[in-house]
């Protein structure tokens, strides 16, 4: 029986050994060392604990220096994230010390542990092949303890000279594809230079799987941001991977409502007689995403190619039992390119079912439902079921089983109830889609993902007539399910209502982020009407809550209009929006909603949840204006607003960026201490402020006075206009006077290595020591230019000083033991895009 400790306090306390858990030798170890105990001599358990607090990689590379052991512990942190973040497109390449961070960080990858143990050999003046190598060199794979690979987006001047028409493009893709498929802890993968992707670092990612036995690796995130394919040093352009022969198409209208463009049955025979171009003739590499294991999160942004998006669509059905986080761009130049568009005809389809992968599609670049049709062709159909096989017999159609053509222009459908009970009537494809939507369900619940396995089976025949027919799906079952996303985020995306209302779980989706997308206003009138809440039913005791059936934390939009604030006051529960980004980016002179009906509609209900909200009518392509009245004025928050806003009801808020008027600029300062919370604050315009054109870092420095007199305020990161400072703390011992500029280490220079710098809000700097703060520096000036005048009563009194001062040192400045409170200091810096969610959200892109 184990004895019980008992605490001077009377109360039992666990046994030591039931708290050692089979460490006791090591312990044992410890207890038996005589003289006092070292850091080396604890436990490598409690070492290891110790390590993993320290956060800088400087710190942890001078840790490795020191001692075998901690060497053993650091390494793993060291080489945990491969983080390469660009400088300022101002530094030149002497500012950088020439040091390409990207190259000489994957040589270290890629070179493995027998070139570590030749180098070790040949430093000895001899190679002994006897001799074994040391276990520290056998260990040297340094890739194993990347969890993060993350290459970001820089100046286009830098980026492009590793684009993958380039030499050193295909060499930088080589160099990855080799690290990667060493990475075998590889959690998260950011490709996020415009530089394209070799298919190599496809194939090493999916390696991955290969070293574990159930096939399952850890990768659970991978962001691409494609290149520009017209852009290929004169080849061809993307366009040329399209069908060499367009037929005229006859002008259609523009989508303005939920009525999809369909294209008219001459159309249709022109584009399924031009043949799918030859893999040889493609610009795009095979496999990229259909070769992955199924992930968490997928974001691909600025596509191009429609091949992507067919390659995107074998994953997402792999992934759709997994997939919580879908992030999907369209390039700015591909928005007049067919798969682009929501097309709707007889004989278009989403994707190539009959394909036995991607590149082997047949069924051109028109596509049902666009580029979302594309995306859940392989979850969730569009189209019902065609008709059986005895009927079409019965109507005369030449239909076999292996032979080409397409779909008959007048296939209709058989009436059919649908799951929650909406009957779809015969007739074309576009009245079923609008069936569809009026069997939107009202509250989706947690129903689970119903498509049948199938995946590339064949889903279409061909007749000799020339045109394809619905195949009686050869027994499968025709695909209905659903994808239950956490996190939805579309930019420049024509929103295919289909798709949108039956293919997406909107019961459990929390973040939603709508840019640049046509049909943007129906899907909030949609969701509006089909999740309404269900009040208390009749007879319920008093009190009974309201029913809310959607989970919606963030919204981000651009284009902010009265559906949307109408939905967010009448379909989200009060007080659970957590992060609201509104924009408005029309080119329409004012914006269709004041800044009094958001506050009233959005705001208000939502003022105790909130923790990020950004209020910008700016206008993205917006010039210097030749009047005074720009569009940001529009959306100006009055005084009553400024008031209500730091009234002390926003008591989640922790990032605010909106802009105000100067006469308000005092009173907001006069009550920040009722939003101490505040992290983050962007003020991106200023009306009407007293001299013009103002300076930044004057009221940047305003706000460190406020701070310096009610310390409880936790503002940290201030973004003024197009300048961004950090406050930091500087203790009186870091100041020692002299000539030091008050942004610390010359600036923003501290970003010219290329390497990331991570700073955490609640630690000091570490470059304290040699920086000085604005408040320093001032103080000193007034206190020059009071001393400087002529002899005054108060310049007697202060000659009569007693013994003890003037023992003191000849000096002004504060003793080293002082114990005053620590002062502040304003740097100025990047705007922290990375790290604080309104910087990132005021480009209004993904």
């Amino acid at each position: 029986m184990e004895p019980v400790v008992e605490s001077p306090s009377k109360q039992p306390v666990p046994s030591l050994s039931r708290l050692l858990k089979g460490k006791e030798r090591e312990w044992m170890a410890v207890r038996s060392k005589m003289g006092p105990l070292h850091l080396l001599d604890l436990p490598v358990d409690i070492l290891r604990l110790i390590v993993k607090e320290i956060t800088h990689t400087n710190d942890l590379t001078s840790l490795a220096l020191t001692n075998s052991t901690l060497y053993n512990l650091s390494v793993p942190h060291i080489y945990a994230r491969f983080d390469i973040v660009w400088p300022d497109s101002t530094m030149t390449a002497s500012d950088s010390k020439s040091v390409d961070a990207l190259t000489y960080g994957l040589s270290t990858l890629c070179l493995g542990s027998k070139f570590a143990q030749r180098t070790r050999w040949l430093k000895g003046g001899t190679v002994d092949y006897s001799a074994l190598p040391s276990q520290r060199l056998v260990d040297n794979q340094y890739a194993k303890y990347t969890r993060k690979f993350s290459l970001g987006n820089g100046p286009t001047d830098w980026v492009a000279e590793y684009n993958i028409t380039k030499e050193s493009g295909k060499m930088l893709g080589t160099l990855v594809a080799l690290a990667v498929a060493k990475m075998l802890n590889l959690e998260t993968f950011v490709w996020d230079m415009p530089t394209g992707v070799l298919s190599d670092v496809f194939m090493a990612l999916a390696s991955l799987q290969d070293h574990y036995a159930d096939g399952e690796p850890k990768l659970e995130k991978v962001w691409i941001r494609w290149h520009d394919n017209s852009d290929t040093g004169g080849t061809v352009s993307s366009a040329a991977s399209s069908p060499a022969v367009h037929p005229a198409i006859p002008a259609v209208p523009p989508i303005n409502h939920l009525n999809p463009i369909v294209i008219p049955p001459a159309i249709h025979s022109h584009a399924a007689l031009a043949p799918p171009p030859k893999y040889s003739d493609s610009q795009v590499e095979f496999p990229t995403f259909s070769v992955l294991p199924p992930l968490k999160s997928l974001t691909v942004l600025d596509v191009d190619e429609l091949a992507y998006l067919d390659e995107m669509s074998v994953l997402i059905e792999r992934s759709k039992k997994t997939l919580q986080e879908l992030r999907v761009g369209v390039s700015q130049k591909a928005h007049a390119q067919d798969f682009v568009r929501i097309l709707e005809g007889d004989n278009l389809q989403q994707v190539d079912l009959s394909a036995r992968w991607p590149g082997e599609s047949r069924i051109g670049y028109k596509r049902l439902g666009g580029v979302l049709g594309v995306l859940v062709g392989r979850v969730y159909e569009i189209r019902q079921k065609g008709r059986s096989r005895s009927k079409r017999r019965e109507s005369g159609s030449n239909w076999t089983p292996n032979q080409v053509g397409s779909f008959p222009n007048d296939t209709t459908y058989n009436s059919q109830p649908s799951a929650n009970g909406a009957t779809y009537t015969n007739g074309s494809a576009s009245e079923n889609a609008h069936a569809e939507i009026n069997g939107f369900p009202k509250s989706q619940g947690n129903s689970a993902s119903s498509s049948a396995s199938g995946g590339l089976a064949s889903g279409s025949r061909y007749s000799q007539n020339g045109k394809m027919l619905h195949s009686s799906y050869n027994g499968r079952k025709r695909l209905e399910g659903k994808l239950r996303l956490h996190t939805l985020e579309l930019e420049r995306i024509a929103l295919s209502m289909p798709v949108c209302c039956r293919a997406f779980d909107w019961s459990v989706l929390t973040n939603l982020t709508i840019l640049e997308c046509v049909h943007h206003e129906s899907l909030w009138k949609i969701l509006k009407r089909h999740f309404q809440p269900t009040p208390p039913p009749c007879g319920s005791a008093p009190g009974t809550p309201v029913q809310y059936h959607m989970a919606l934390k963030k919204i981000h939009t651009d284009a902010t209009t009265h559906s949307l604030i109408s939905f967010i006051k009448e379909t989200l529960a009060p007080n659970t929006l957590e992060v609201l980004f509104l924009q408005d980016r029309r080119r329409s002179p004012p914006p269709l909603v004041t800044i009094e009906q958001i506050f009233k509609g959005a705001l208000k209900r939502h003022r105790s949840s909130l923790k990020k909200l950004l209020i910008d009518s700016n206008d993205k392509l917006e010039r210097a204006a030749a009047t005074e009245e720009t569009r940001w004025q529009h959306w100006v928050l009055t005084s009553n607003m400024v008031a209500y806003l730091t009234s002390g009801r926003f008591g989640n808020l922790k990032e605010l960026a909106v802009a105000v008027h100067y006469r308000d600029w005092h009173p907001f300062l006069q009550r920040l201490p009722n939003i101490p919370q505040l992290r983050s604050l962007f003020i991106p315009h200023i009306q009407d402020h007293i001299v013009g054109t103002f300076e930044p870092k004057e009221l940047a420095l305003q706000l460190v006075d406020i701070i310096t007199l009610r310390p409880e305020i936790q503002l940290c990161y201030v973004g003024i206009g197009t300048k961004c400072f950090e406050i930091l703390e500087a203790r009186p011992s870091d100041v020692t006077g002299g000539g030091s500029d008050q942004f610390g280490l010359n600036g923003h220079h501290h970003h010219n290595t290329g390497a990331i710098s991570v700073i955490d809000v609640d630690d000091e700097d570490d470059d304290g020591e040699n920086d000085h703060s604005d408040a320093d520096e001032e103080t000193e000036d007034d206190d020059a230019g009071t001393n400087g005048s002529p002899a005054t009563d108060a310049e007697d009194d202060f000659n009569e000083v007693s013994d003890d001062a003037e023992s003191e040192p000849d000096s002004f400045l504060e003793p080293e033991n002082s114990q005053s409170s620590p002062k502040l200091r304003l740097r100025e810096i990047l705007f922290y895009d990375d790290k604080v969610a309104i910087f990132k959200a005021r480009h209004g892109k993904l």
